[in-house]
């Protein structure tokens, strides 16, 4: 779906002008117009490189054009839609909380400042800005 100049605009202040998931605020521009239930672009190859490689290429269609609405829409920065993918709200919650114990597998520097007192890991729950948002807002009634 392709948003105009307006609707952009309506779908950045959706949770007041913040990212739905990590709360940063968003630049005027920048920031992702993140599917909530996955539209799933189509792709096809395009025509073979002298490499023998080919480019992927969007048709503009969707697996599932039902999710492509604006009521499936929510704003988010760059880095939180890009690790978002195609994950549910549930798988992307449970993969953020992954990461801590992957940090420490897989990073020697990640591990050197947690021994040095550096980093502070916390169990708390991972609760998405707009939950917060909305809890406020409901508050507030």
């Amino acid at each position: 779906m392709k948003l105009t100049p307006k609707q952009r605009g309506i779908l950045r202040m959706k949770f007041g002008g913040r990212c739905a998931y990590c709360g940063c605020e968003l630049p005027e521009k920048g920031w992702h117009a993140d599917h909530v239930e996955a539209a799933l672009r189509k792709w096809e190859f395009g025509p073979r490189r002298a490499d023998g490689s080919r480019r992927t290429v969007a048709t503009g269609d969707h697996w599932r054009p039902e999710n492509d609405v604006m009521e499936n829409l929510f704003p988010a920065c760059a880095p939180c839609n890009l690790f978002k993918a195609t994950f549910s709200l549930e798988t992307f919650r449970k993969q953020i909380a992954e990461q801590v114990e992957r940090a420490r597998l897989y990073s020697v520097n990640f591990r050197t400042a947690e021994r040095f007192g550096q980093i502070q890991i916390t169990a708390s729950p991972i609760v998405f800005w707009f939950e917060k948002y909305q809890e406020q807002s409901h508050d507030a009634d």
